[in-house]
């Protein structure tokens, strides 16, 4: 018989952070929803495409993990936006 622990496994803790830039004032209605879809993939981890973050076995402390998203095709998500917000240096 089990000792009584769940069998799940517990999610780890520790702190993330999640790159988020301004959207430009001057940006297209289609470039402004792709960054609000952006964002509630971040936060909820869903977007209404259909696209869900599916985050990774492990983790690596101390590094940038990058987490790709598979968006359906049309969706305004993966169109970048000219002059920033998926344009990213590391």
């Amino acid at each position: 018989m089990a000792s009584g622990r769940s069998s799940r496994r517990r999610a780890a803790r520790g702190r993330a952070l999640v790159l988020s830039t301004p959207i430009p004032d001057d940006a297209t209605s289609l470039d402004k929803e792709g960054a609000v879809r952006r964002r509630l993939v971040a936060t909820t981890g869903q977007c209404p495409c259909g696209a869900v973050l599916r985050m990774p076995e492990q983790l690596v402390p101390g590094v940038v993990n990058i987490i790709a998203v598979d968006h359906e095709d049309g969706c305004p998500a993966i169109e970048e936006i000219d002059g920033g917000v998926n344009d990213v240096d590391f």
